[in-house]
């Protein structure tokens, strides 16, 4: 059974700091599993229900471990839509199949240092 676990932490009084008397609020989330066609509808909603929220999210994805295209175009979405809005988005510690996956894909290079 295809399965993707994702971790929400969202803490409603956090925000962060972005000087000059800006604060934003960070929502985090934990990827476990497979993001893939079976496993990315969820995965989508929670991404547009995060970019009403706010538009700095972090994606933890150590716990990856198959991405295919159909997760990498909601990441980039993702992406885009929180550099639009300059905000940040963050993928925090990808794991090995990730790394691969973004390095043949070339998507690390236009990510960065995982994050806009």
């Amino acid at each position: 059974m295809e399965e993707l676990t994702i971790h929400k932490n969202i803490d409603e009084d956090a925000w962060k700091n972005a000087g000059s008397n800006f604060f934003y609020k960070v929502q985090y989330f934990e990827l476990v599993g497979r993001l893939n066609t079976t496993t990315a509808k969820d995965f989508e909603k929670e991404m547009n229900q995060a970019l009403r929220v706010s538009e700095y999210i972090t994606l933890n994805l150590s716990r990856v471990t198959l991405l295919t295209s159909v997760g990498i175009r909601i990441i980039l979405k993702t992406y885009k839509q929180c550099h639009v809005r300059n905000g940040k988005f963050l993928l925090e510690d990808p794991s090995q199949p990730v790394k691969n996956v973004l390095g043949l894909s070339a998507l690390e290079k236009m990510l960065g240092e995982w994050a806009c």
